[in-house]
C-alpha cells in the first residue's frame, strides 16, 4: 500500500482532513525538514510545500526560504513533511496526533534517498516523536544534533524552531542553527 493511501484509510485522529495524494514533497537534499501537521490553504491543497494554491509562498515559507539561502537551497529542492498527517485544529491535540502518526512517519523516513540522513523538525511535536521523548522547554533541545535509528538507517536529528511569523524565535534564532547546518553537511557528506 502506498504511504498516502494508508494516510487516508487512518482513522487514529477521527475524521480530520488529510494530505491527499502526496505525502512527502520529494527532494535532492540531504536533508528533510519535518514541519507539525499540513494548513488548510497549504500544500493540502496546492500539492506544494509552503505554497499555497495561488502559487504563493506562504508566511512560514517565506521565513523558511531566507534560512535556506544561507546553506545554498531552495524551498523547491528540499524534502518535506509533516509529522501529523491531518489537519489539526486544536494545538492541544498535536502532541497525540503526532505520535499517532509516528508510525507512518517513520516509515516515510526510511524510503528517503540514502543522501538524506538529515532530519530537521519544526517545532516541539516532531522532535519529541523523533526523539522519542517527552519535552517540557523546547529551548533545551533546538540547534543540538541527535543521533538516532530508524529500521537499519542512521540519522543526525537538528530541531529548529518553528518558522511561522508568529514565533517570534522563528527567523532571527534559527540563524546559527542554520549556519551551523552547513558544518553538519558538510561532515556528513565526507562521511559517506
Amino acid at each position: 500500500m502506498y504511504i498516502f493511501q494508508e494516510i487516508a484509510s487512518c482513522r487514529r485522529c477521527g475524521q480530520l482532513q488529510k494530505l491527499s495524494g502526496v505525502a512527502i514533497q520529494e527532494g535532492h537534499t540531504p536533508f528533510i525538514i519535518i514541519g507539525e501537521s499540513p494548513a488548510k490553504d497549504g500544500w493540502i491543497v496546492s500539492k506544494k510545500a509552503f505554497y499555497n494554491t495561488q502559487g504563493k509562498l506562504q508566511a512560514s515559507g517565506r521565513v523558511l526560504s531566507k534560512l535556506l539561502d544561507i546553506i545554498g537551497y531552495n524551498i523547491d529542492d528540499i524534502y518535506f513533511t509533516e509529522c501529523c498527517k491531518c489537519i489539526i485544529e486544536d494545538r492541544k491535540t498535536l502532541d497525540k496526533c503526532a505520535e499517532n502518526c509516528k508510525e507512518i512517519l517513520f516509515k516515510q523516513l526510511l524510503s528517503l534517498s540514502s543522501l538524506c540522513n538529515v532530519i530537521i523538525p519544526m517545532g516541539k511535536s516532531p522532535t519529541q516523536v523523533l526523539l522519542n521523548t517527552k519535552i517540557e522547554r523546547f529551548s533545551d533541545y533546538v540547534g543540538k544534533t541527535f543521533d538516532i535509528t530508524i529500521g537499519e538507517r542512521s540519522f543526525k536529528v537538528l530541531p529548529i524552531y518553528h518558522t511561522s511569523p508568529l514565533n517570534p524565535k522563528g527567523y532571527t534564532e534559527n540563524i546559527p542553527i542554520f549556519e551551523n547546518l552547513k558544518q553538519l553537511l558538510r561532515n556528513n557528506q565526507n562521511h559517506n
